[in-house]
Formats: C-alpha cells, structure tokens, sequence
C-alpha cells in the first residue's frame, strides 16, 4: 500500500513539473517567439477542417494555414505548407485546435521532449545497455539538445513521437505484446517516409518468426483507422494521394546520395546517384535474408539500424528531423562501446560533444536566412552508417552475449 502511495506521489509530481515545464515554454517562448510551422501546418489544416467543415486537404485549408504563417498566400517558390499526413493524423493534430496556437504548440514541444526521453529510455533497455546515471543523464540531455532533434522539436515535427513509437513497439515485442506493438507500429505511418522501408522488413519478420498477432495488430489498427477517415471524409485518399505527388513540386529532392552525385561530386550525376542507390538496396535486401534466417535477433537489430539508417541516403524526399530514428542505431552503438571497450565511455562521451558542438556550428556557419543549408542532411547519417557497417560483425556479437531478444 505504501509503494502503491509512493509511485503516486511521483507520478504527481512529474505532472506537476510537466504543468509548469509548459507553462514556463508558453509564457517564455511560444508566447512572444514566432514560429513552429511544422506543427503550425497542422494546426491550420485541422482548425479549417474542425471550425470551418472545409477538407484539411483543400486550397481553402492551405490558404487558412499560409495567411497564419506568411500573413499571406504563399509565393510558387516558397513551401506551401500542405497538409501532406493521412487523415487519421487528426488524431494526434485534431485536439490542438481548440487550445490558442502559442499554447498549443508549447504543449506539441513538450509532448514531443516526453517522447524523445521515454523513447530513448525504451531503446537504452532494449539494447540492455546498463548505464552508469552521470552517462545516462548525458545522452538524454544530448538526445534533447543535438541539432537534429533540438530543431524538431522546435518547428514541431512528428519525426519524433515517430522515434517514440518505434521504440515502444520494440518494448512490447520483448514483452511479448505482439497485437499492441503492431497496433503502435502503425502510429509511424502517420509520417510514412520515416518507415517506408522498415514495415515491410518487420512484418515479414513477424510472418517468418510465426508473431502473427504483431502482424494482425498492425493491418487491424491500420485497416480500423482507414476505414474510419472514409466514413468521415470519403475523398480524403484521392486528396492526400494529389497532396503527397505535388508535394516534390515545391520542395527540392534532398538526401545523402542525391546530396554526394550532385553537389560534391557532380560528375557522377544521375548514373553515379542510381548506381549507389541500386546497390544499397540490395545490401540491405540481402541484411533481409540474413536477419530473417537467423536464430537470434542480433541480426534483426542490426539490420533494424541499418535501415534506418539508409533511408535518409535513398529516398526522394528526406529531413534533418527525420534523423531523430536514427538514435536506435546510435543508442545501439553507444551500449557495444560501453561494453566492449576499456575506453569506450571516454569515447562515447567525445562523439555526444562532437556532434553537439560540430553539428550547430556548422548550422551556424551555413545557414542561408531562415533555411538550414543542405551540408546539414550528411555529416550525421554518412558518419553513423561508416561506423554501423565497420562495427557490423562486432554489434552483431555484442547482441548475441547480452541475449538480445524479442
């Protein structure tokens, strides 16, 4: 009984500090800072959608949006701003109208802080990393404070409760909560480009490992979802379809590969861009076959990283924000470190100031008014997937001594 009081006691007070944590956000920053537009393209879409009755995919809605942004319809060359999610994102989105904009988006970063820590937690046990607290208490404020998730959390991007859902997903799988961990799998979809590549691999992984409740919690969660947004609005496929293919119209083709052919090394241009692309699709297609055949989950975990990993070098259109997923793989790589080298906290803790300090001041050296400059999208990604692919054979059999399963 005494336990029972104490956990709500705690529990209390988190609240509490939650409460006053975003109210001080409110009152100290979204109040007199413009800003947030990620979550502001949101909050237009649905507010037109939940106050006026209009399509949160229509020009009507995207005019609601511009004029909060820009004061005006936007310019052919600036970002339009269009709701580009599924319907069912209202889910997420939808209850934020009702609450006043700088409120609101103070709340939105908040939750999102929530997500990044209890998501990096998740991955930290999943990964079965025992941390020292003085080191734990450093990757949490890095995971916060790094460039990408920093700005993520700034301009309000899902990116990283999409973090904190793969990660509870992966918790649940451990726990054998096979339905639940499919059905929070699909919370991911709500942006696709971050798990594009990922579902396939992981449902046919369920299909291989016979966890037929992981992959029916995900189709049914997914199919109840979409079933209900054609109940309510029965156009929103063919409007989200026409939203997602004029999206790459107003919005350059960014990415590491694209990035490397055109920018660094232009003389490889599209043949050298298609090239690299074809053969890290079938690395990862035959990391596939190998993590599927395998008898442990080491394998699963490294191709998992992988992935994530090589969907910001490939697909059409990325973001720096996207990056936050990839703190699976870095999480990953810090707990092999922490056990298998007599250096390895010296080193994990050089790479946390590294990447603090080099990744801002090169945002600080090159951006170009309001827009990070593309340099931004390589060093990460390019760096972690070295030392991924380097460490591939040692990560594998870090996880097959610390027992990873699922």
């Amino acid at each position: 009984m005494s336990t029972r009081f104490a956990n709500w006691v705690v529990f209390g007070l988190m609240v509490l500090i939650a409460l006053g944590y975003t109210w001080a956000t409110w009152f100290y920053f979204t109040r007199v800072v413009p800003g947030g537009n990620d979550f502001l393209t949101h909050y237009g879409a649905w507010d037109a959608y939940l106050k006026q009755g209009v399509s949160p995919y229509s020009d009507a809605a995207v005019l609601h949006t511009q004029i909060a942004i820009y004061g005006r319809p936007a310019l052919p060359t600036e970002d339009q701003n269009r709701l580009v999610y599924p319907f069912y994102s209202i889910l997420l989105h939808g209850p934020f109208v009702w609450i006043e904009y700088p409120l609101a988006r103070a709340l939105y970063m908040v939750l999102a802080q929530i997500a990044l820590i209890v998501g990096a937690v998740l991955t930290i046990r999943f990964v079965n990393w025992r941390v020292s607290t003085g080191l734990l208490a450093l990757v949490l404020v890095w995971a916060l404070l790094d460039y990408h998730q920093a700005r993520a959390i700034l301009i309000g991007q899902f990116a990283i409760f999409g973090f904190g859902a793969l990660a509870g997903m992966l918790a649940l799988l451990r726990a054998k909560r096979d339905a639940l961990a499919g059905a929070l799998l699909v919370v991911t979809t709500i942006k696709p480009t971050l798990v594009v590549l990922v579902i396939p691999f992981l449902l046919l992984w369920g299909i291989a490992r016979r966890r037929f409740y992981f992959v029916a919690g995900f189709f049914g969660t997914l199919a109840l979802l979409m079933l209900g947004s054609l109940i309510v609005l029965p156009t929103w496929i063919g409007e989200w379809i026409a939203r997602m293919t004029a999206y790459t119209g107003y919005t350059q083709n960014q990415n590491v590969i694209y990035l490397l052919t055109r920018e660094a090394i232009p003389a490889l241009g599209t043949p050298g861009e298609w090239i690299l692309n074809g053969a890290l699709l079938l690395a990862l297609l035959g990391a596939w076959w190998r993590a599927l055949r395998a008898p442990d989950d080491a394998e699963f975990f490294w191709t998992l990283g992988a992935m994530l990993i090589v969907s910001n070098f490939i697909l059409p259109r990325v973001a720096t924000t996207n990056y936050a997923l990839m703190l699976v793989p870095t999480l990953g790589l810090f707990a092999a470190l922490d056990r298998n080298s007599r250096w390895g906290r010296v080193a994990i803790v050089a790479i946390i100031f590294s990447a603090l300090v080099g990744l801002w001041w090169l945002h600080i050296a090159t951006v170009r008014g309001d827009w990070e400059h593309p340099i931004m999208y390589v060093p990460f990604p390019l760096a972690l997937g070295a030392a991924w692919v380097f460490a591939r054979r040692a990560l594998i059999r870090d996880g097959q001594r610390t027992g990873m399963r699922l």
